[in-house]
């Protein structure tokens, strides 16, 4: 619970840490003496910032600047003789109407399904182990996940379910037993690209080398003219930017990494 209430009230990137931050910048202008020019300032910087996170070509450039390129496996032999392929959870969103619920894979959990699917075509009948452990509704993520990657032609029997992590750290501790009872030494890691240099020292610190596959890192318009004008989109991939190298530093000064 306290990881995500840091996540969506301090992390930049974020609507409530925009209106807080509108706030105290509104705040400093009432102020006397010099707080009108501090209130300005902060207002200016917090729009500009708002602004260039969430207009996809300066989005892209600012994923670029901060998160390194790895490629996705587009051949068998990338893949380095993987076994397995691992699909990182990224969240349900869990709509409720009428005392009913309805869940939703969100954006980033969707290129993950449709990378490990991409994937899976390429190598020779490799295990997909899906695993997260969030369940708001009647499905943890990797159950779920398990049922969109059969929707998508995956073998139901090629499936193995990890049911139980919370958050990255976790993966890396609940994933190998299944890969070790699989004979399984090498293996595909699928995640979104502003995630993979975290998930990829954690494996490594538990002892794993993971080959990197990551989706697509931006759902652009594709018409030229809407890449200048801000998107949601583009905002949601600045802020996993952002929230990343948070974590970064958190898992650095826990020992994690």
């Amino acid at each position: 619970m306290v990881p995500t209430v840091v996540k969506e009230l301090l992390v930049p990137g974020s609507l409530p840490f925009f209106l807080i931050s509108l706030a105290a910048g509104v705040s400093l202008l009432y102020r006397a003496k010099d707080g009108g020019r501090k209130g300005r300032r902060l207002l200016t910087c917090v729009v500009a910032l708002y602004w260039v996170w969430s207009t996809p070509v300066l989005a892209r450039a600012f994923i670029a600047l901060l998160t390194p390129d790895y490629p996705s496996v587009q051949t068998r032999d990338q893949s380095r003789g993987a076994q397995a392929i691992v699909v990182l959870g990224g969240g349900i969103d869990v709509f409720h109407s009428s005392g009913d619920e309805f869940e939703a894979i969100p954006r980033e959990e969707a290129l993950r399904i449709m990378e490990a699917t991409r994937v899976y075509g390429l190598l020779d009948k490799p295990w997909v182990v899906v695993t997260g452990g969030y369940h708001p509704a009647r499905l943890t993520e990797a159950a779920y996940m398990a049922e969109q990657l059969v929707r998508l032609g995956v073998p139901k029997d090629r499936i193995v379910l990890e049911p139980n992590a919370q958050n990255t750290r976790d993966h890396a501790i609940y994933v190998p037993p299944l890969l070790r009872e699989r004979r399984v030494d090498r293996f595909v890691l699928v995640t979104s690209r502003q995630h993979m240099s975290r998930a990829l020292r954690v494996f490594r610190k538990a002892g794993w080398d993971p080959v990197p596959s990551v989706p697509e890192a931006y759902a652009d318009d594709t018409r030229p003219v809407f890449r200048w004008l801000p998107s949601k989109n583009a905002l949601m991939s600045s802020e996993q930017v952002v929230y990343g190298e948070c974590a970064l530093a958190y898992y650095w000064i826990r020992g994690w990494l």
